[in-house]
């Protein structure tokens, strides 16, 4: 679904990360995990295609939906609760507006105003086959706390907490193939939070995502990326499955490198030993000085 190949950040006075290759398969979510710094949000934006890499390659499945959860929260303020859903289908927001546009002001005699109808119909047809995206828009904006009566407000009357979650709305209504969210929990209440780890759950696509959240990768990671020391590595499991194997390859290294260790102390106490030894026999084999 997406792949990464020899991909690499540098800046002039710092390297995030060298030589990446990954397949990030359908299925499966991704939690990217790594210390402050380490490059994450970076690389969430070079797989969205937001930032431009150093270096490597970026592979995406043809006709691939790509979903990203906006960071602007004030980037919608002009429209509804509900358009501000609707538009994270940018294509099908399009058309149901030049729709409406077109049936409220064109002249619906004129045989290109008709042609212009039939190819937005079949825009529609293709992005909303069973024709339910208002019911689908107005049961996530429901669950997310927002009454039936408040769909039609503007944006710009929210907080910036409610504003987040219509952002988080909007990158879920079209479900996506391949989702990327970054600190999808920010701002978000204990009911919003378990409202969108079941939604996320239920991702068939690929889906990458940041988060401090322990639980939150516990609940909704197949697999967990680590980044750490210029490097991405994969595990499977939850963030917890992650913990226990990294620890235990952590001691492995460890020991690793007490054994080493070892056997240098062992070759070091070896050489002053056999030196002596040689210089014991050799005084052995010579004559005592005479007078």
């Amino acid at each position: 679904m997406l792949q990464t190949i020899n991909l690499s950040m540098r800046y002039p006075t710092k390297k995030l990360f060298e030589n990446v290759n990954l397949t990030l398969d359908s299925g499966k979510r991704y939690g990217l995990i790594g210390a402050n710094g380490a490059g994450k949000s970076t690389f969430l934006k070079i797989l969205s295609g937001a930032y431009e890499a150093s270096s490597g390659e970026i592979v995406i499945a043809p006709n691939t939906r790509l979903g990203v959860l906006g960071q602007d929260q004030y980037a919608f303020e002009s429209l509804s609760l509900k358009d501000a859903v609707l538009i994270g289908n940018k294509r099908l927001y399009d058309a149901i507006k030049r729709k409406e546009y077109l049936y409220e002001n064109a002249d619906l005699s004129n045989e290109a105003t008709n042609e212009e109808l039939g190819e937005l119909e079949m825009v529609c047809a293709e992005e909303d086959p069973i024709y339910e995206y208002d019911v689908v828009i107005e049961k996530i904006l429901e669950d997310l706390g927002f009454p039936a009566d408040k769909h039609n407000e503007l944006m710009s009357t929210l907080t910036g907490g409610d504003k987040f979650k219509i952002l988080l709305a909007q990158v879920l209504f079209p479900k996506p193939d391949i989702l990327l969210l970054d600190e999808p929990t920010s701002n978000l209440d204990l009911p919003s939070i378990s409202w969108l780890e079941e939604n996320l759950k239920r991702h068939e696509g690929t889906m990458v995502v940041i988060s401090h959240d322990r639980h939150f990768l516990n609940s909704v990671c197949t697999h967990i990326l680590d980044m750490d020391f210029g490097s991405v590595r994969e595990f499977s499991g939850n963030y917890d499955d992650w913990y226990i194997a990294s620890t235990l390859i952590a001691k492995q290294q460890e020991a690793e490198r007490n054994k080493k260790t070892q056997r240098k102390r062992g070759a070091g106490e070896l050489y002053p030993s056999l030196f002596c030894q040689c210089f014991q026999s050799q005084a052995s084999h010579e004559s005592p000085k005479t007078a």
